[in-house]
């Protein structure tokens, strides 16, 4: 352990002595890897930490060299009481960044999995789906807070939602082919178009296995939404997998600067700080449009398509002829909004992808998601999200230098 006589570094990085600090985060997964991108951003902005961490999976045990490590603070994924007790033998700084457990003793940065499961309910909602399913993973409690927050939504709205109850409670092993034929018998009793929602990609990927094994036709018949945003396991999912993108960066950033200011000696309590996911990333696997109404569906994927061109109700009415009132009437019974808001949604979705993951000013968000000028996106963000551009750009954001 670190001597009581340790210089520790300012935050302008102008002491000699760097803080020794360790890692425990699994590097299996796209989640964790990000993390550790994001405690990498934070070291780039001033203190030159001395990075200890070794290649983990989710839920392996503490690595054994920790118990001789000489150290000063530790970010680790604390998701087991015996975990956290072996963390606090260390006598050190340590900062959680596991959403396992429902409170953790350490101060703790996580994913916001009510955040994250809206934003799924919101994505298959506006496709126009009335059906629902939720496959979990009965092993993990963040799984189990995301369907029970997407099957909340759903119910506020008067909707419904079936939910999977397979995994080890069935006596299947999770993933196993078993268990993947019970998911098929299961989809099969659910009324269809379906709109799924599955708690993290891999789980998405089995449905998809699922539904491919009895040749439904996707998405159009069941559309598949997964969770991390694993560019490389989506891409080889058939068809490619649309999935909700978590800021596992920006939470490593915070987790990072929270330990920085414990290692200086203040004191942060149990406190925990939730960061919101960034956005749904479509692919195939959602690319539907799911209404009833020919004509809908078809402005539908006009707005989608043209939305960043500042397009209004006029241009949807030249691409899809009708009278407003009536579009107006079709898209209130058919989405519950105007084709107005539909627009509006459209753009501050796609501004937020800008402000969130590019270094483009501000003017050139509000050209390229369809709004007039700066001042007309920054007064419309404001109305629909609570909040200014600029302080959406730096919540959501971390330094993106190589």
């Amino acid at each position: 352990m670190s001597s009581p006589e340790k210089q520790k570094p300012s935050r302008g990085g102008r002491t000699a002595a760097a803080c020794k600090v360790a890692l425990l985060i699994e590097t299996s997964n796209r989640y964790g890897r990000d993390l550790l991108y994001g405690v990498r951003d934070w070291n780039r902005t001033g203190d030159r930490w001395a990075i200890r961490f070794s290649e983990q999976g989710r839920l392996a045990p503490l690595p054994s060299w920790l118990h001789e490590w000489a150290g000063d603070g530790i970010i680790a994924r604390v998701d087991s009481p015996q975990i956290a007790r072996a963390l606090r033998r260390t006598g050190l700084p340590v900062v959680d960044v596991s959403a396992e457990r429902f409170a953790s003793e350490f101060p703790r940065v996580s994913v916001d999995n009510a955040a994250v499961a809206r934003l799924a309910a919101e994505h298959l909602w506006g496709k126009g789906f009335r059906n629902f399913a939720f496959f979990g993973d009965p092993r993990f409690l963040w799984a189990q807070q995301r369907g029970e927050e997407f099957r909340r939504v759903l119910m506020a709205a008067g909707k419904t939602c079936a939910v999977f109850a397979g995994g080890l409670g069935s006596g299947k092993r999770p993933g196993s082919d078993a268990e993947i034929r019970a998911m098929a018998d299961w989809l099969a009793t659910l009324p269809r178009p379906l709109g799924v929602f599955a708690c993290y990609d891999g789980r998405a990927q089995q449905v998809l296995e699922a539904c491919q094994s009895r040749e439904w036709d996707l998405p159009d018949e069941i559309a598949v939404l997964g969770v991390d945003n694993d560019e490389v396991l989506c891409d080889l999912c058939t068809p490619p997998l649309s999935s909700v993108q978590p800021n596992a960066r920006r939470t490593g950033y915070e987790a990072a600067a929270m330990l920085a200011r414990m290692m200086r000696g203040e004191r942060l309590g149990s406190q925990t700080r939730y960061v919101e996911p960034v956005r749904v990333v479509e692919r195939q696997s959602t690319d539907v449009v799911s209404v009833a109404d020919a004509r809908v569906a078809a402005a539908l994927r006009f707005i989608r398509e043209h939305v960043g061109e500042g397009i209004d109700v006029s241009d949807v009415l030249r691409a899809v002829p009708m009278s407003r009132t009536l579009l107006e009437r079709k898209f209130q019974a058919a989405l519950g909004h105007s084709p107005h808001r539909q627009i509006v949604q459209q753009r501050i979705e796609r501004a937020k992808h800008l402000l969130a993951e590019s270094e483009v000013s501000i003017a050139v968000v509000a050209e390229l998601a369809g709004f007039n000028d700066a001042s007309y996106l920054s007064v419309t963000f404001r109305r629909e999200t609570g909040e200014s551009p600029y302080a959406y750009r730096a919540r959501h954001r971390t330094s993106r230098s190589a």
